[in-house]
């Protein structure tokens, strides 16, 4: 579990930001946290941020992307002396030349069932050219709780050093020799099959789950090949009541143009969005999915480009959701209720939110439906967005605020009196004719 995540120098978060995933005391909790023992403290299930568009809420999402792309490609998927992707603070005259930070802590199961959770911090800072300082710790609890140092890596000058903890065993110093100043020293130890390191990159590889809003339909088809869940889904689907009753995945064979429009296609959002991944080319399109529906002139049969909006979104969300909840995984989505009815994206909050969330599965997004801030949503569970008046993102809880515990915290955002609220004029304007 994500229990708190740090930004500094990304897009427009300038000072650095800090999303807690961690349950406030104070509050009065309608559905339960999960228990940290280590910390004595407790994950929150959901983080939902709300602001004025551009105030940096999908900028926070882009972020938690980008540090997983870093740690899961930096070492595999860039040669030496290429340009570290990253998206400094632009809207001042010194941020471009500082470094980018990105920090974290969280959980990782133990290696065997007695085994208790293990709490880590991770982090690291990197200009154009280099990763300047990378560290992981790990937090114990026997009589009181400590942090031991693991490793703390710094470059200066294109040197790489690493430091070690005691209570790191491996090939370390064999693997920081093959650490580049533009690969984090934990992606090299996880291509070199570190016996330790290798669980706490694996979080970061399986355990956070990016979700794109748009997908095309052999996309989604991939993901439903190898989704686990396929009757859950469907029932998910007939209960949104959408007209959809089952659905068809049948085998697609790409021509040869189509294969090639494809990978150029991919190689160029890659570039051009600027991403931390320049991952192997993914798997060439093999299945395409179509959904049927019945009506009072029979079953029909749909391509999946031919459904609405709202269905093709509710499909790409439920799909990540559901492997969440079952496998206990982090999911992070920006603009949740995008193209959704509202009872339909508080259902699907209320998936992490309820008991049945056994894995302690969490969910990170944006939004702008304020009604789901009546339908149960706790304090510690909303982050307000706001720009400063330089132009810099700034993120803050609602227990920062007086707010009664019975109070309705859709009014309260509603009438401004915590911020994070747009301030928009009547938008009239004068057109010459």
């Amino acid at each position: 579990m994500l229990l708190r995540f740090g930004v500094e120098n990304h897009l427009s978060i300038r000072e650095r930001q800090e999303l807690l995933l961690t349950a406030a005391k104070r509050v009065k909790r309608s559905d339960p946290a999960v228990p940290v023992p280590i910390l004595r403290e407790a994950a929150v299930p959901v983080a939902i941020l709300y602001g004025a568009n551009a105030a940096g809420k999908s900028n926070l999402i882009h972020a938690i992307r980008m540090m997983r792309g870093h740690i899961v490609t930096s070492h595999k998927s860039r040669d030496a002396g290429d340009d570290i992707p990253r998206d400094p603070f632009l809207l001042d005259d010194s941020s471009a030349d500082k470094p980018t930070r990105f920090d974290c802590m969280f959980t990782v199961n133990g290696r065997d069932a007695s085994a208790s959770q293990e709490v880590y911090e991770y982090g690291f800072s990197c200009t154009d050219a280099e990763y300047t300082d990378e560290w992981l710790h790990r937090i114990v609890r026997h009589k009181r709780q400590t942090t031991q140092v693991l490793f703390h890596r710094t470059t200066e000058d294109g040197n790489v050093r690493v430091s070690f903890g005691g209570r790191l065993r491996g090939e370390n110093r064999a693997i920081a020799s093959l650490t580049r100043p533009n690969s984090l020293f934990l992606s090299a130890a996880a291509q070199n099959n570190h016996p330790q390191l290798g669980s706490v990159h694996q979080q970061f590889m399986d355990q956070w789950q990016p979700v794109r809003a748009v997908h095309t339909e052999h996309q989604l088809a991939e993901m439903f090949d190898r989704f686990a869940h396929h009757d859950v889904f469907m029932e998910l689907m007939r209960q949104a009541d959408l007209g959809v009753v089952d659905k068809k995945l049948d085998d697609y064979e790409m021509s040869e143009t189509e294969r090639e429009i494809f990978q150029g296609v991919y190689r160029v959002v890659t570039k051009v969005a600027r991403l931390a991944t320049d991952d192997d080319l993914p798997a060439l399109p093999r299945k395409r999915l179509r959904f049927t529906h019945v009506t009072v002139s029979g079953e029909h049969t749909l391509d999946y480009n031919r459904e609405s909006r709202g269905t093709q979104m509710l499909a790409a969300l439920a799909i990540p959701m559901l492997n969440a909840i079952s496998a206990g995984h982090l999911v992070v989505a920006d603009e949740l209720d995008s193209s959704l009815h509202h009872r339909l994206t508080n259902a699907l909050l209320r998936l992490f939110k309820d008991a049945t969330n056994r894995n302690g599965a969490q969910l990170i997004a944006t939004a702008h439906d304020t009604a789901l801030l009546r339908d149960g949503l706790e304090l510690d569970e909303v982050w307000l967005a706001e720009k400063d008046a330089s132009g810099a993102s700034r993120f803050t809880p609602l227990t920062d605020f007086r707010i009664r515990s019975r109070e309705d915290l859709e009014k309260v955002y509603r009438e401004g009196r915590v911020g994070g609220a747009p301030v928009i004029g009547d938008l009239a304007v004068a057109l010459d004719g």
